[in-house]
Parts: structure tokens; sequence; C-alpha cells
């Protein structure tokens, strides 16, 4: 029987649900903000939901937090602040939690960054998905390429920690095409690069209304040169669609 000196650490998922378009891939529990979101009543939600989970989790160090969504760069900075103060009230955080928050470039602005940052958030990951406007307006993304590089160089200028999320396999896409914004998201140099292949996903609108993609043996083959060009970049691929200039350690502090 396996017997534990120390209760093994955890990370703390929060979701937040609101967008401004849903993406035809996207199979996330998200959704298109109409109107104003109760953006308030949701994080108190949050904070309740948190406080019954409490008993369970007695003892255990949290050592990342990370915001995913949706588009949780749409959550007011003040709220984000006031989430972020309630967890170190109510959680023992290791001294180096790493904070993560998911961004849209759509939707980037550099005085929200510096908000976030100044509440605590010290990894910064970025959907920019390509940097070619023919595949972002074919995959229903709301930024063009303009508007992705420029969210690129804010997010890196801001934040030690970046990730930049690529999608390759996209519909009508050429391996050169697919090379090419690996080359982009490469020259930006930035800490971590999540290489996903697009997948259609039951109950979204790519599942029911198909899209012409790569066929199996092209995707395979971008996968393979996507991986050989982020190796010889010095990117460690380190899981699935996850590569980084050095590995993240799963129980920092």
């Amino acid at each position: 029987m396996i017997q534990l000196h120390n209760l093994p650490p955890l990370s703390l998922y929060v979701h937040i649900p609101w967008c401004v378009r849903k993406c035809p891939y996207c199979d996330f529990n998200s959704h298109e903000a109409r109107g104003e979101a109760p953006q308030k009543t949701y994080v108190e939600a949050l904070i309740r939901d948190l406080e019954h989970a409490l008993p369970l989790i007695l003892g255990r160090r949290i050592h990342s937090i990370f915001f995913g969504g949706g588009t949780p760069s749409l959550l007011e900075p003040a709220l984000l602040d006031y989430l972020l103060s309630q967890f170190r009230a109510l959680l023992p955080l290791a001294v180096n939690t790493e904070i993560t928050l998911e961004a849209n470039p759509g939707t980037v602005e550099a005085s929200r960054f510096i908000e976030f940052k100044a509440s605590g958030v010290n990894r910064l990951s970025l959907g920019i998905q390509s940097f070619n406007d023919d595949s972002l307006q074919k995959i229903g993304r709301i930024h063009d390429a303009a508007q992705a590089r420029k969210a690129a160089e804010i997010a890196l200028a801001t934040f030690t920690q970046v990730n930049l999320d690529l999608m390759y396999a996209l519909p009508d896409q050429t391996m050169e095409a697919a090379l090419a914004d690996l080359q982009q998201a490469i020259a930006l140099h930035p800490q971590h690069i999540s290489a996903y292949h697009l997948t259609l996903e039951p109950n979204t609108a790519f599942h029911h209304n198909p899209p012409a993609l790569p066929d199996d043996d092209a995707s395979a083959a971008m996968q393979e040169a996507i991986e050989a060009m982020l190796a010889q970049a010095g990117y460690v691929h380190y899981e699935t669609s996850a590569f980084a200039l050095k590995i993240p350690s799963p129980f920092q502090g």
C-alpha cells in the first residue's frame, strides 16, 4: 500500500463561460454574451462553490490556477482581482503559484492585460489559432492576422510567460500555410506553443456541416513537420499538443 508523507498538490480550474461569438469547432461549455453578462453574480457563485468544496481539499496546496472558457479575458479586471483575493484567503497557495488566463486576440486591450498582471496573473494563453486571414475566416474567429500578431506582441511585452495556441489541418489548409503559421509563432519566441489538430467534435457547427479538411495523410504529414520544426527551434514536446522551451514542473513550489 502506498504511503504518502504529504498530500499531493492541486490545480484550480476556473471556467468563465462567455465569448463574443461561438466558434464552429468549439464543443466547450461557452455561450455568446448577448447583452450584459451577469459577471458579478457568476463570480459570487464561483466563490460559494469553492467554499462548499473546501472540506474535500483540506491540507492540499494549490500550485496552479487556470482561467479557461469561453473567453476569460472578457471578465472585468476588478472582478478577476476580487476572485484571486478570495482564492488567497480561502486556499493554501504555493509561493510561486502559476496563474494562467486565456485570452482571445479579438478582445485584447493592453490596459486590461496590465490590470490582470497587477492582480497576480503571471501567464497568458492566447488563442491565435492562425496568422492567416483566410484560415481565420474559415474557422469563424473574430480576429484577423494583424490583430493576432499585435495581441501576441502585447502579451509578450506584458507577461514573462506566454502560450500561443495554434491549430492545423484547417479547412483547405496546405502544408506551406500550416508551417508559415508556425514560423510566425516561433519568430515571436513565446515560452510555450500549443499546436492542436482541428477535430470535428459532436454537437458543433462543423460536425453538422463539415468543411473541406486535409485528408488523414496530409494531416499526419503536417503533424510530423510541425513537431520537427518545433524541436529544431528548441521546444520540448512534453504533452500531446504542448511544446515548451523549458518543461513545466507538475509540482511547483
